[in-house]
């Protein structure tokens, strides 16, 4: 054989590698949090594929379902149970109506690399969850979020698990090589702000404290999201509003009916350090924990000075 046909069958090689690789690359997409339902008997799966190797088991029409993101034509999921998987896009109906389980940490997606030998990738956040596989050291990972002290990884070959996060340690992201439209992969560990997760949050601490949760009240939501937006455009941190005044005036003023009222205000880069300090204010805790509320309204914007401004409105009816 030539050297120049060796030379051409071997450019030929690593164009084919590269079409191959292009091809069968995953897209992967990443998203706060949504609510649906399987409409028929599905297979829950551990890769976005239908080999067997990749098959759970078979969950029944109408499993609720918690959506976190998408690799190819699957929906990233969290079931009632905090199994994580895979379920074809083609079998979801997103209805909205919440799903039980623990609470969904949700992070803007960063990649994270295994420090120690032998890590298991399991199918929930505990040892008590399948094994999906082992991973060796210096496996890279993305994370699309965390329950408990397990994130919520994809690999490199796009099989879904999870992993305790003492086991893996920040990875140096300037490669894109797993992921193609997921733009913010920077190393930032603040939750997104989403109103759904700071109501699972405040209903989780009220449920620790024998206490009811509280339901979102539309017209009170919309005038703590109103106050928070007034007070980033004001460039003020106070309860009372230079254009609205109190927090009872705005919610009489919008029509919001109440016999007990009460509001907690923050400003934050991150949303569980923000729950954190009214955990730790009485005044802000009692709201929190109060059993003359019901209601809340949730108002988050952001803030060029404190990253976030969150308000809570709460009522009693």
């Amino acid at each position: 054989m030539s050297i120049r046909k060796l030379k051409i069958i071997i450019i030929t090689t690593v164009l084919l590698l590269i079409a191959f690789s292009t091809i069968f690359a995953a897209t992967i997409t990443h998203f706060a949090p949504e609510y649906a339902k399987t409409t028929a008997n599905v297979n829950f799966r551990s890769s976005p594929t239908t080999d067997y190797s990749s098959y759970i088991k078979t969950l029944s029409a109408n499993t609720p379902l918690k959506l976190v993101g998408t690799i190819d034509n699957f929906y990233i999921v969290q079931l009632e149970n905090n199994e994580v998987g895979l379920v074809s896009k083609d079998y979801v109906d997103i209805t909205g109506e919440k799903t039980e389980g623990l609470i969904y940490t949700d992070y803007s997606p960063f990649y994270v690399k295994t420090n120690t030998q032998n890590v298991i990738l399991r199918g929930g956040p505990s040892t008590s969850f399948r094994r999906i596989t082992t991973l060796t050291i210096g496996e890279k990972l993305l994370v699309q979020g965390k329950i408990e002290n397990f994130y919520l990884v994809v690999t490199e070959n796009n099989t879904v698990g999870m992993v305790r996060d003492d086991l893996v340690d920040f990875f140096d992201n300037t490669d894109t090589n797993i992921i193609n439209d997921v733009n913010d992969t920077t190393n930032d560990l603040k939750p997104i702000p989403d109103e759904d997760y700071i109501l699972e949050k405040i209903n989780a601490i009220r449920i620790e404290n024998g206490l009811p949760p509280l339901s979102i009240d539309s017209l009170l939501d919309s005038v703590a999201n109103t106050k928070a937006k007034d007070m980033v455009e004001n460039n003020y941190f106070a309860h009372n509003s230079p254009t609205y005044g109190t927090p009872f005036e705005m919610m009489q003023n919008a029509g919001v009916t109440y016999i007990h009222a009460g509001e907690n205000i923050a400003g934050n880069s991150n949303i569980d350090s923000a729950i954190d300090s009214f955990l730790n204010s009485d005044a802000h805790k009692q709201n929190i924990l109060s059993n003359a509320y019901n209601y809340i309204g949730i108002g988050i914007e952001p803030s060029d000075v404190y990253g976030y401004i969150i308000v809570l409105m709460f009522i009693g009816r």
